[in-house]
């Protein structure tokens, strides 16, 4: 549960400059099985979640990295991470919107239609306060 605090910090900055969409921490601690964490010296260095819409298809989501640790390779790790336990969970692809596509790219994502997921428009999007004004860019990788 130290997790639910340190990860809500993390993404605040993120959140605050429109780079990642709000998560409560009450929404942190519901969905905290999604989360996989990196530490470094007992710090929370990052993270990333893994959200599954069931028939093998799953969602990267609030990616974040401690400002002392970008530019280490610290998200291509928590996304392979999660792209591991998407395959581990059975899954057949996973997606991401992102404002930052090049980490996805070099990892070999491709960029999809936004409304390519209408699992994640009816769940997610139709409540984004970016709805109108959506800004994203969407890619996705096929586990194979």
């Amino acid at each position: 549960m130290q997790d639910v605090e340190d990860i809500f910090l993390l993404l605040a900055p993120s959140v605050n400059s429109e780079v990642i969409l709000p998560r409560s921490r009450e929404n942190i601690r519901k969905y905290l099985p999604n989360f996989l964490v990196a530490r470094s010296g007992g710090a929370l260095a990052g993270c990333v979640a893994l959200r599954d819409f069931d028939d093998g298809l799953h969602e990267i989501r609030s990616l974040a990295v401690a400002p002392a640790f970008a530019g280490q390779g610290l998200g291509s790790e928590l996304v392979q991470s999660a792209l591991r336990l998407a395959r581990q969970r059975q899954g057949k692809m996973v997606f991401t919107l992102t404002m930052r596509p090049n980490l996805f790219l070099r990892l070999g994502f491709k960029v999809v239609a936004n409304d390519y997921f209408p699992q994640k428009v009816w769940a997610d999007c139709r409540f984004c306060p970016k709805k109108d004004r959506c800004n994203e860019i969407a890619l996705c990788q096929e586990l194979v």
